[in-house]
């Protein structure tokens, strides 16, 4: 039979309401076995079919190695990560939850990555202010040096199998489910996260 692959570039529910809107989302494709002689045109369709904007090729195991990394990394781990430090140092010299959160998320996610998403890096720091601008490029080479060991760390650990692994082991525990709540439940009721959900009720149009 054929074996083949197409992996939207997000979550669920952005790929569902991105194709609900026509927009689609980005998707790897992989064709590991062409049985038929027609695995191409069936993973084509397929990526068409779940609402993917365009299509790039890949492996197999690079889609495995890249989605993995992807996820700890920028994705979600290091994301979480940055946020909390940024927002909790900011908290400890005295600034307020509501001048902490929106310092660090609030900017980041109504207005920056927008910019980004709509031209890319550059031009979200050409259409920052100035100090912005000196900010984001004196500090962008610190920022990489510094996370650069934990990414190397990280893609190798994938590469050994062992991120794949520990995924396997947790999510087969009986009580997985409820220790993933309690998890989930530490990082919603955190200062910073509940801060958000007041700020995000008071957006323009909430109200």
């Amino acid at each position: 039979m054929d074996v083949i692959l197409a992996a939207p570039k997000g979550s669920g529910t952005s790929l569902r309401r991105l194709f609900l809107e026509g927009k689609g989302l980005n998707s790897s494709y992989a064709i590991f076995q062409d049985a038929t002689g027609k695995a191409k045109d069936r993973t084509i369709a397929l990526g068409i079919g779940v609402g993917s904007g365009y299509l790039f090729e890949t492996t197999f195991q690079k889609e495995v190695y890249s989605d993995l990394t992807g996820e700890r990394g920028v994705l979600m781990g290091a994301l979480a990560g940055v946020m909390e430090a940024q927002y909790n140092v900011l908290r400890k010299n005295g600034h307020s939850p509501s001048e902490a959160f929106n310092e660090t998320v609030e900017e980041l996610t109504e207005s920056l990555i927008k910019l980004v998403s709509e031209n890319g890096m550059d031009w979200m720091f050409a259409n920052c202010s100035t100090t912005a601008q000196r900010g984001a490029l004196d500090w962008k080479g610190p920022f990489r040096d510094a996370v650069t060991p934990v990414f190397e760390d990280l893609y190798a650990k994938v590469a050994a199998g062992e991120e794949a692994q520990r995924s396997i082991d947790t999510n087969s525990q009986p009580d997985y489910r409820e220790k993933l709540d309690a998890e989930l439940a530490e990082v919603g009721n955190s200062e910073m996260w509940q801060t958000g959900k007041v700020v995000r009720a008071l957006r323009p149009g909430k109200y």
